[in-house]
């Protein structure tokens, strides 16, 4: 839901709630009020009738005005007690049953007493709370309506250079000619964004210049001298002058230099995924790439004993050949080395989906750490660990998925794009 949106509704619901309770307060109120006034008029009533009593020492004719209704009959009640209270009778005007105001009161008149019944009817609290009623519906829903109207016109004006600026943002990508350019704004809160947006950004372009440029440099300032200390190595190595153990020494050495070498292209190859220097893209038929890799893989397969199964249909896929290479040399090379003498690899491409299987220790790998770097399982500690972290990082360059399953002594990786 959009900010405005929830705004919105947050404000429609409290303003109806309003108006709900303030439509029963004022009709409670003005309810309260003329009931005292039609009290204050039927005490007059009393009044008059009193006096009446006291110049005449007779009451004064019964009758019917207005619908205001006056009785008189003899009680034994001696008080001077007055009563009102609410009654239903027959109105002749609305023909039908309805509320009345009743004032009870009781006086002396000739040697007797007498309760005097003074009655008025409440039409128009009746006719007021249907007013009050149809009053703060329509006010409701006039509300509403604005509200609304509100919401599509002034609201989304007023979002639009957020907006404006989000759609900027995420089509910013670091490395790009353009420069990143926020929309004009008045509003003193988007503005102070857009600049605090420009600022974060021109510094992120400037660290990732930084790190471009030192992972080219470091690729050639480490990769040239490892070169030549494998080399010399190479060289002492088939000296015919040295002793055994000067032997064993220098091949630990050698050994060390390659592992050393290999681990500096894995760490600068993640580098640069991560700062997304493979950016062109173009549209690879993975399975004429597949059967070169096969191919490739064959011999060591054979030597090792692993028979190879494959399925292999037509598929295309848009992403950088470069990284696609990799990616299968990594997949492949994973299957190999963590597999068993005489196991055996499965690999099964069809349209939008590859899936990689290999036999392996009877234990599944840990899910949580399969693609962090440096993870290495139990039988081969020899390696760097960066094979699947690397995958992992050209899958999600790629927009392809990944998903890991172990099934029946089989470690399996599915791709789908």
């Amino acid at each position: 839901m959009k900010l405005f949106a929830r705004y919105s509704r947050i404000n429609l619901m409290v303003m109806v709630g309003i108006f709900l309770l303030s439509g029963v307060v004022f009709y409670w109120l003005v309810n309260l009020v003329l009931i005292r006034e039609m009290d204050a008029d039927l005490v007059g009533v009393e009044e008059r009738i009193r006096n009446y009593v006291g110049q005449h020492d007779s009451f004064p004719q019964a009758f019917s005005l207005d619908e205001a209704r006056i009785s008189y009959r003899t009680t034994d009640r001696r008080t001077a007690v007055r009563q009102f209270e609410r009654i239903t009778l027959y109105s002749d005007r609305e023909k039908k049953m309805h509320n009345f105001r009743q004032l009870t009161f009781y006086m002396p008149c000739r040697g007797d007493w007498y309760e005097v019944t003074i009655v008025k009817p409440l039409e128009g609290l009746h006719h007021l709370s249907r007013v009050i009623l149809i009053v703060s519906l329509s006010a409701i829903f006039v509300i509403i309506i604005s509200s609304i109207l509100i919401n599509r016109v002034v609201l989304s004006r007023l979002w639009r250079p957020f907006y404006d600026t989000i759609h900027a943002i995420s089509n910013f990508k670091l490395g790009s000619t353009s420069s990143i350019r926020f929309p004009e704004t008045r509003i003193e809160e988007f503005a102070f964004m857009n600049e605090s947006l420009k600022q974060a950004t021109e510094k992120a372009e400037k660290d990732y210049h930084l790190l471009k440029e030192f992972t080219e440099n470091a690729s050639h300032e480490l990769q040239t001298p490892l070169s030549i200390i494998r080399a010399k190595l190479d060289l002492l190595i088939q000296d015919d002058g040295l002793s055994q153990k000067q032997s064993e020494i220098t091949r630990s050495a050698y050994g060390a230099v390659r592992k050393l070498s290999r681990l500096n292209q894995s760490l600068l190859l993640l580098a640069k995924i991560e700062n997304r220097q493979f950016s062109n893209i173009e549209t690879i038929n993975l399975q004429e790439k597949i059967e070169e890799k096969v191919a490739q893989f064959q011999e060591l397969w054979q030597s090792r004993g692993i028979s190879i199964a494959y399925n292999l249909q037509k598929t295309d896929i848009r992403a950088n050949g470069e990284l696609i290479d990799v990616l299968l040399n990594n997949l492949l090379s994973n299957a190999s080395n963590h597999n068993l003498s005489e196991g055996s690899i499965g690999i099964e491409l069809v349209p939008n989906q590859l899936v990689v299987s290999n036999t392996g220790l009877d234990i599944p790998l840990d899910s949580n750490r399969l693609y962090q770097r440096f993870y290495k399982g139990a039988q081969h500690t020899s390696r760097n660990g960066l094979g699947l972290s690397i995958v992992k990082q050209i899958c999600e360059v790629s927009s392809i998925a990944t998903v890991y399953q172990f099934t029946g002594s089989r470690h399996t990786f599915t791709l789908t794009w």
